[in-house]
């Protein structure tokens, strides 16, 4: 029989093994999300007959589905992981997101589509869950940089993976008829085939989920700890319940309190080219690579009774919006403008169509704009962030942000061979500008933040804002697509992130406390 000191460092070993468990599972997930970005324009256009009227708006739609019935639906899910445990709301929600993407590539109406991406997201309880796992994981704080730092990294290599299987897999019929005729299964239902290896892919994460995943909710394996939590609505961390009882009585909170400052996650289930989700009670930024912030003070015992949201706060978190805006709008306004027609002859400047591109053209622009942002979120962030300094590196790249936008209303008076190093161009600019400036933003809003005991209700309001920013933006851009062309499409990102500039005039270097 193991000692009692040889299970207390087992147990407070690196999780490797739950960690790469719970991967495998997060791994899923973005493989099915991106997977739809590279062909919901063409995919609209062929569930209205061919007709490309507002494609680009319904194409916008069909993104941000999933993300409002995920927001709507993550408190429940997060009560039913308080009471249930986390393990079935993980596994269960895997399934969700395979019934809406077997729905989403049999679907031959557009509204049969748009109710799968909203049935997704209402049947996916992995809203905040997957990262509170990990926070149960891990036992030491010298554990935890590496420990967050593998949801964020494998979420972008699911996404790198399924926006190249979007763009190769759909419409086989059409580039591999020699394999899949027009008259077969795949030739009927264009779109399935991508979502069918998404939802094998889910499959194989949740039998593995079911035999190996552990539970880590400490109300389902102590239930001794019941009613261990504090009556105390601010101090708040990751192993709080996502979900709390109104029924809280006081008593030793040892086992569920021995972890530094840290909110709840929230994540949005919007294809984006790295995970976009932050966490102000951290102590580092970034995802490949972190950047350590400074250690912070001991909690103050006593409670917080000052203003929370000061000017500097309300300041950064606009710029937090402007920014999730244009970036979110980038990343559904680039395929749509790929894969639409042109307008006008090769070599002459389009401010109404697109570049022609077909699906696998798209597939791999996204799946190597996935790489850019990883590779410039783990190697150039840390070292540029430290070299330059955060204040300087978040105005540096707010005041030059416009210039990723302005680029790709003119690729089409390029000769062609110098198109596609424009659209790269492009991609690098918006991937260096906004892994920049977002986590250099989080450390001036932490920086600003009065005490450490209101820093969950200043990344709830940042997340929220920033959440609401990016799903407003796909069917805004598609509109602006739509009615004006898709130079004003672009334009209208350049103006918001020009909008950013001058609302940096209003931005405080640095917080006085009054």
């Amino acid at each position: 029989m193991p000692s009692s000191s040889t299970q207390d460092a087992n147990s407070h070993a690196f999780p490797t093994k739950q960690l790469t468990i719970l991967a495998i599972c997060r791994f899923s997930e973005p493989i099915a999300f991106n997977s739809i970005l590279a062909y919901t324009y063409v995919m609209v256009q062929d569930l209205h007959g061919g007709d490309d009227t507002d494609a680009s708006f319904y194409a916008g739609l069909l993104v941000s589905a999933y993300a409002v019935a995920e927001a709507l639906t993550a408190i429940g899910w997060g009560a039913l992981s308080d009471r249930y445990g986390r393990k079935p709301v993980v596994l269960f929600g895997l399934g969700g997101v395979a019934i809406s993407s077997l729905i989403f590539g049999l679907a031959t109406e557009y509204w049969v589509a748009l109710l799968a991406r909203f049935i997704g997201g209402a049947l996916n309880g992995n809203v905040a869950v997957m990262q509170t796992m990990v926070a149960e994981m891990v036992k030491l704080p010298e554990h935890e940089p590496a420990a967050y730092a593998s949801q964020p990294f494998v979420w972008t290599l699911g996404g790198i993976i399924g926006s190249a299987m979007g763009g190769f897999l759909a419409q086989p019929a059409r580039f591999y008829p020699h394999l899949f005729p027009a008259d077969g299964l795949f030739g009927r239902y264009p779109y399935l085939l991508p979502n069918l290896v998404s939802v094998v892919v889910i499959i194989l994460a949740i039998i593995q989920g079911i035999f190996f995943l552990e539970e880590t909710n400490p109300r389902s394996n102590k239930p001794a700890l019941d009613d261990v939590f504090e009556e105390d609505d601010e101090v708040v961390d990751e192993r709080t319940p996502l979900h709390r009882s109104k029924d809280r009585r006081s008593s030793i909170r040892s086992q569920s309190r021995a972890v530094s400052d840290r909110p709840v996650f929230i994540e949005e289930g919007l294809p984006v080219a790295v995970e976009q989700n932050f966490d102000l009670r951290r102590s580092s930024f970034g995802t490949a690579h972190s950047i350590k912030l400074p250690p912070t003070s001991p909690r103050p015992k006593e409670s917080f009774n000052g203003r929370t949201f000061n000017f500097t706060i309300i300041m950064i978190t606009i710029a937090l919006v402007l920014v999730s805006y244009h970036q979110m709008a980038f990343n559904t306004l680039l395929p749509t403008h790929l894969l639409d027609k042109p307008a006008t002859a090769p070599g002459q400047v389009d401010l109404i169509g697109g570049l022609g591109y077909t699906v696998h053209d798209v597939g791999v622009y996204l799946a190597i704009n996935g790489i850019l942002g990883l590779l410039i979120q783990g190697f150039i962030f840390p070292i540029f962030v430290n070299k330059v300094g955060v204040w300087k590196s978040f105005v540096f790249n707010v005041v030059l942000y416009p210039l990723a936008y302005v680029v790709m209303p003119f690729l089409s008076a390029l000769p062609s061979v110098l198109v596609s190093p424009g659209i790269y161009l492009s991609m690098i600019l918006q991937s260096f500008f906004g892994i920049i400036v977002i986590p250099c933003a989080l450390i001036l809003l932490k920086d600003a933040t009065p005490s450490p005991l209101v820093l969950g209700k200043v990344n709830g309001l940042a997340m929220s804002a920033c959440c609401l920013a990016r799903t407003l933006s796909p069917p805004l851009v598609g509109i602006i697509y739509s009615a004006g062309g898709s130079a004003a499409a672009w334009l209208s990102c350049a103006g918001v992130a020009v909008i950013g500039i001058v609302q940096l005039f209003w931005v405080p270097r640095k917080h006085v406390p009054t």
